[in-house]
């Protein structure tokens, strides 16, 4: 029997908590964006609602103005949002989205923007994991509504992170993480490393970011249990896409 195509779409699991439950919402790319930089037509009402969000978040009550669109509502458009795979966590009473993270395999990408910041270090990862260009996801996006905040959110995208790369057969993600607020932390706590010791001025997100990656085969062994919750869940639902 053929898959509902919503199905090859979307996956909904529950997602373990610390405070209630959330479900976990996984999305696939949409396209390759090698040819499609400037993204014609709408975006589908989910990335849309994804966007809105991220905007709306980031922006933080006026901490970064560039977020809030000239007619009042918020948005965070970024053409690599059609390349990658999508975590979203939503509130099971009324569905909004309250956390997210996005893993965009890297050769679906024009540019890199680990390599725009920094690309003698992104070598240099590249060279230590021994491994090309589509061994890679890069990471990015990875937000908490504030109202979420402090409740283990961000901790459970990033290990259901590691455990898609798992499921992909990616032996490397990277990144970067913000340091003003501590969000460079939670990621050292579930195996990430910093990629040296520069610090990157991010303006337009009023911080300070580090390059920071991860071998998901290289795991601490206290985190494994964690990760495995997410693993028979990803594979089932990447096994429905294909």
């Amino acid at each position: 029997m053929e898959a509902d195509p919503e199905m090859r779409q979307t996956g909904n699991v529950q997602s373990p908590r610390r405070a209630g439950e959330l479900r976990l919402e996984l999305r696939s790319p949409i396209r390759s964006v090698h040819s499609a930089e400037a993204e014609p037509g709408a975006p589908a009402a989910w990335l849309a609602e994804l966007r809105e969000f991220r905007g709306r978040v980031a922006w933080n009550g006026g901490q970064r103005p560039a977020f809030r669109l000239s007619d009042g509502t918020f948005g965070d458009s970024d053409p690599h949002d059609l390349a990658a795979y999508h975590l979203i966590l939503r509130d099971p009473i009324g569905g909004q989205i309250t956390g997210c993270v996005r893993y965009a395999p890297l050769e679906n990408l024009p540019c890199s923007r680990i390599r725009e910041i920094d690309g003698p270090t992104a070598a240099e990862i590249i060279a230590g994991v021994r491994c090309a260009d589509s061994d890679v996801l890069e990471g990015a996006r990875l937000m908490v509504d504030p109202a979420w905040q402090q409740r283990g959110l961000a901790t459970e995208l990033l290990l259901a992170g590691t455990a898609l790369a798992r499921a992909l057969d990616r032996p490397l993600i990277w990144g970067t993480a913000g340091v003003r607020e501590g969000q460079e932390r939670v990621f050292l706590r579930l195996g990430y490393h910093c990629a040296g010791t520069r610090l990157i001025s991010a303006p337009h997100y009023d911080d300070d970011l580090r390059i920071i990656f991860c071998e998901p085969a290289k795991i601490p062994a206290e985190i494994e249990p964690r990760i495995a919750v997410f693993d028979p869940t990803v594979r089932a639902w990447l096994a429905v896409r294909n």
